[in-house]
């Protein structure tokens, strides 16, 4: 299966001396993924004020942690989270660089 990963491209750039993705302290608690059929929605709520970013697409049986699918807290819709893992690099199967 196939998870989304939005990451600024700063945290990307950042990333591709490391083993594993640097993420921003949104991710802290645990690490917030999408589907292909979210995408587009978490892109326009979050992602909608011109900064650079970076979409990728992750192998999730190449996830390091523990992977949950349920709502966020005071919330009703359902998403994939990442607890007590990190994303390493080599699970990154496909990129974009892109800015709206």
């Amino acid at each position: 299966m196939h998870l989304y990963k939005i990451l600024s491209l700063k945290n990307w750039q950042n990333s591709q001396s490391q083993e594993i993705l640097a993420l921003s302290d949104d991710d802290k608690e645990f690490i917030h993924f999408s589907t292909q059929e979210q995408l587009e929605r978490i892109l326009q709520k979050y992602w909608a004020d011109g900064a650079e970013y970076v979409v990728l697409k992750v192998d999730s049986e190449k996830l390091l942690g523990r992977l949950v699918f349920e709502a966020n807290p005071g919330g009703v819709n359902k998403y994939y989270h990442l607890y007590d893992g990190s994303i390493p690099l080599q699970a990154v199967v496909n990129q974009s660089v892109e800015k709206r």
